[in-house]
Parts: structure tokens; sequence; C-alpha cells
């Protein structure tokens, strides 16, 4: 019979174990140590006496006939957040029948009694086993750094809302489809303001000429700078998001703006959009503020962050620059 616990002294062997089997491949240091620290910590009543952001840490076991088969370390953050820090199944218990999804529960069970809005983990690059594991389970790759924990190892950063249940589902009722004419006024409206508090000199006049490079989308020289506009509607035909797509003269395709209400929105829009405007293989980019909303729904969607230009569009703000290959 299975089940989750806090761990005790008793695990001691069992944790200073697994973090050297598991962790060496893809982490420097001392492994021995680090169980170490992390379980004292735990059995200390989790205050962490170093950790400059953690509030608290806690360590799970999973018990299979009181028999040690696997284990997470959480961390809880100042911010709101809860690191997993790590989650191991023994190797020889790596049998796919949901072990390690019990672990990751018991760390989602934690970060709820925390009120924590997020939680992540660092997963390394020849973990390849790992970094399924927790894609499989809705966590999203927020980007990756070469050497971080070992030289020569990229690892990664996942990340998971805790209001997110799993991977992406389709949402009824909301579609894609070309602007027309009366779209005008909800689509004027909804640029400014996505747009116009970040970049000088858009307004009526930076908003008109995108209709007009709309209406030059028949000529289809690039040279003219035309643009496809869609729009993504509900069934009452209520605007939820714009998207306007021009060719580049070096063959990608430039979508901006690109914006859109809500999440439900962003993600028809991301879904959609490589298929209607761009061949198989066709680059796609685009830029936009660097606020919290489009950013995970452009990483969610595997658009990758490419450049952050301060000062291109506005004199006190940045923009981030996305691409992504259709």
């Amino acid at each position: 019979m299975r089940r989750i616990r806090e761990a005790r002294e008793a695990d001691r062997p069992f944790v200073r174990r697994l973090f050297e089997e598991a962790l060496a491949p893809h982490y420097g240091g001392d492994h021995r140590a680090h169980a170490d620290r992390v379980l004292d910590t735990h059995l200390s009543g989790g205050h962490d006496r170093y950790g400059h952001f953690s509030l608290t840490q806690r360590m799970f076991v999973l018990t299979e006939e009181d028999a040690p088969r696997g284990l997470v370390h959480v961390v809880g953050k100042r911010q709101q957040t809860v690191k997993i820090s790590p989650l191991i199944v023994a190797p020889d218990h790596r049998s796919g029948d949901g072990r390690g999804k019990e672990l990751l529960a018991a760390a989602e069970d934690f970060s709820r009694r925390q009120e924590a809005r997020q939680i992540y983990c660092t997963v390394a690059e020849s973990n390849a086993a790992a970094l399924r594991f927790f894609r499989r389970n809705g966590f999203v790759a927020a980007g990756s750094a070469m050497g971080q924990y070992k030289r020569g190892v990229r690892e990664y950063m996942l990340y998971r809302p805790l209001d997110a249940e799993g991977p992406v589902r389709a949402d009824d009722g909301l579609r894609l489809r070309e602007a027309t004419d009366s779209d005008w006024p909800v689509v004027r409206k909804m640029v400014l303001a996505a747009f116009a508090p970040y970049c000088e000199g858009i307004g009526d006049s930076w908003v008109q000429a995108l209709f007009d490079a709309y209406a030059r989308r028949g000529h289809g020289d690039v040279n003219t700078k035309f643009k496809d506009i869609y729009v993504v509607s509900d069934g009452g035909q209520e605007l939820r998001g714009v998207a306007a797509t021009g060719p580049k003269k070096g063959g990608s395709v430039k979508v901006m703006p690109l914006c859109a209400v809500d999440e439900p929105a962003w993600r028809t829009l991301l879904r959609e959009l490589p298929r209607r405007a761009a061949r198989p293989g066709t680059r796609l980019y685009t830029h936009q503020p660097p606020d919290a909303g489009p950013t995970a729904a452009l990483q969610r969607h595997g658009w990758q962050l490419e450049a952050l230009l301060p000062g291109a569009y506005h004199e006190a703000h940045s923009m981030a620059q996305w691409g992504f290959r259709a």
C-alpha cells in the first residue's frame, strides 16, 4: 500500500543515496551535504537559516509497505511561489505507474496550503525523463541556461500556475477569422489599449495605417508592406483578440500587433495563427510588452524569447521579441 508522509530521521540513508544517485549525473556539488542540509531543515521545523527568499522547506516521502520509494522536497518562497527541489523516484521503481504523480500531488497540496500562486522547478536537459514528466503534467518551459548547475549541462526552468489544470484545451465557441470593416472600431480600441502605453507614436494615425495595409493585402508585393488581419471572436461575435501579419524580405512573417483580452483568446490566437498566416517551416516573430499575460501565453505555445529591446518603442520601456517556427 502506498502513502505519502513527512520525512523522518530514519530516512536519512535513503535520502542521501537518492540524492547522490539521481543528481550527480546532472548537477555539480556535494549531494550528500545537500541531502543533509535540506533534511535537517525539514526536521527542525522547516525554517531555512541560510535562504534569502525561502520561508519554509518540507520533505515528503512516498512509501510502499513502509519502504521508501521516492521523495519530494519543496521550498516555500517569500514571493508566494513554491520550488520543487528535487522530486525523485527511486531508479528501480520508475515503472510509470504513478509514483511521480503522487509526489507531485503532495507538492501541489503543500503549495496550496501555503497559498502559493505558482509552483516551479529546474531540470537538466540531460534528464530527459524528468523533462517529459513535468511537461506532461502541465509545466511550461520558461527558458534555459547553460552551465547553471553543472559545467556543460543546460538547465531548463519550468513553472505551472496553481490554478492550471494540465495541458491546454481547445476553447469552444472561439474562432479565428479574417477581419471585416465592421471590426475596425473594436480592433482600434483593443490595439491602442494593448500598445499605446508602451509605444510612443501609436495613435489613430498608426491604426489607420494598419487598416490601409490590410486594404493592400491583395497586391502580394512585400514592398507594399501589406497586412493580413485576423480576429478572435466568440459565438456572439464579440472580438477578443487581434493579430496583423506581414511578410518580410528575408522570408519571416512579422506579427504586429498581436494582443488579446483574456487567456482563452490568447490560446485561440496562438494555436490557430501559424496555420493561417504562414507555410510550414516559416519563422514568425512579434514584439510584445514584457507583461505576465502575453509572456505566459507565448511560452505555453512554444514561442521563444529572442531579445529584449530597451527603448526601442518607448524611452521608459523595453519590448520583448519572440520567435516561432510554424
